[in-house]
């Protein structure tokens, strides 16, 4: 390995010890990246352009109207700009790496198995739950393309991946967190597509595999239906045992619709009032601490509600546009590869990351603490497939 491929080994690793440590790595990527743009004087990549354009309107929002969350726009914008390290990306590589993902997912079980344990709450060396779920949902659909890749090779080792995938899916459900269920879900439907169109997935295993991942989304719901309070609340109203009114509403969505209608209500006044800047760049990042809340609690510095709503708030128009075109852009770029190799299933794997992050965040935010990592290994998937 050279020494980026080197960097990146660690880089991982410290995602899943320490975010401290983590951001230390990410700081030296930038620093890294910085340079060989000075040098080279020349970007790549297919998201460049709303990243570099995400990355700066959250600076510069943030320096006009919420200057006490400097520190803070630098750690969720500019360090997006990782995206822009150059990593070479063999074969060896790409299946050491994904390897890699996987021995990490087994080491944490026995942490996330104990806090399950202990406290009920199913959670990593740091982090919440959510964090739980977007691991183990990237883990899952890992090891989902390694057992693809040996089932090609009629290798037996298929059925141990195969078993870690489930594996790692009963982790994910036990989280009770929708949000990476949901990218987890869309990622496996459209890693099937991948598979099928490049000649990967017979017609009968294709419809197998949706068949078998369709029972296991309905088999989670009905888990999650007896176990949490929301979608007991949304299992009422479909059986007609409750209304569907603003309060059930409310219930299901974890309070976002009162969030939602307090950006709808700074958005309608930054339209009357004229405030035209705010409208194309925002209030800047975690503008909450200055901005209204009504219906939502005032200490909360962003508003969580449908991403279109909490993005504006923040980073105006442009912002929105440039999470809407990484969208775009990063599910295109998946669903078009071509696999030239049975090799090339297991490079799927480095897709997935950002692809689970940005379907879950259609409920949250598009920032993650980890997204630097999440879109360095995109990238890396990109070059792997040029």
């Amino acid at each position: 390995m050279d020494l980026k491929q080197t960097y990146l080994f660690l880089l991982v690793l410290s995602a899943f010890i320490s975010i401290s440590v983590f951001e230390i790595f990410v700081a030296v990527g930038l620093l890294w990246a910085f340079y060989e743009f000075l040098k080279n004087r020349r970007t790549e990549g297919v998201l460049k352009f709303p990243v570099l354009a995400f990355g700066s309107v959250s600076v510069l929002s943030t320096v006009l109207y919420a200057p006490k969350m400097i520190t803070k726009s630098i750690e969720e914008g500019i360090f997006q700009f990782l995206y822009f390290l150059k990593v070479k990306a063999d074969r060896d590589f790409v299946f050491r790496l994904i390897i890699f993902f996987i021995i990490i997912g087994i080491l944490l079980l026995p942490v996330v198995f104990y806090k399950y344990y202990r406290f009920s709450q199913p959670t990593p060396v740091w982090g919440s739950t959510f964090e739980t779920g977007q691991f183990y949902g990237m883990f899952a659909v890992m090891s989902a393309f390694l057992s693809f890749y040996f089932y090609s090779k009629k290798d037996k080792k298929f059925i141990l991946f195969a078993f870690l995938t489930l594996l790692f899916f009963v982790v994910l459900v036990l989280t009770h967190r929708r949000s990476p269920l949901l990218g987890f879900m869309v990622a496996g439907y459209l890693s099937f597509v991948v598979l099928y169109l490049n000649g990967y997935m017979k017609k009968v295993l294709f419809w197998g595999a949706n068949i078998f991942l369709s029972v296991l989304i309905v088999g989670s719901y009905f888990y999650l239906s007896k176990t949490d309070v929301r979608f007991q609340v949304l299992n009422d109203i479909v059986l007609g045992k409750k209304e569907l009114n603003f309060n059930t509403l409310n219930t299901i969505s974890n309070s976002r619709i009162r969030i939602g209608i307090d950006a709808v209500n700074i958005i309608k006044n930054d339209i009357k009032q004229g405030n035209w800047l705010n409208l194309l760049i925002g209030h800047g990042v975690r503008s909450g601490y200055y901005l209204p809340h009504e219906y939502s609690p005032k200490n909360w510095y962003k508003y969580e509600s449908v991403f279109i709503l909490s993005e504006f708030v923040e980073k105006g128009i442009v912002g929105l546009m440039a999470v809407i075109g990484i969208f775009f852009l990063a599910f295109k770029r998946f669903v078009t590869v071509k696999i030239k190799e049975p090799s090339d299933i297991v490079a799927l794997g480095l897709f997935v990351p950002l692809l689970i992050h940005l379907i879950g965040s259609v409920f949250t935010f598009f920032w993650d603490a980890l997204l630097p990592v999440y879109l360095l290994l995109f990238k890396i998937g990109e070059n792997y497939f040029r």
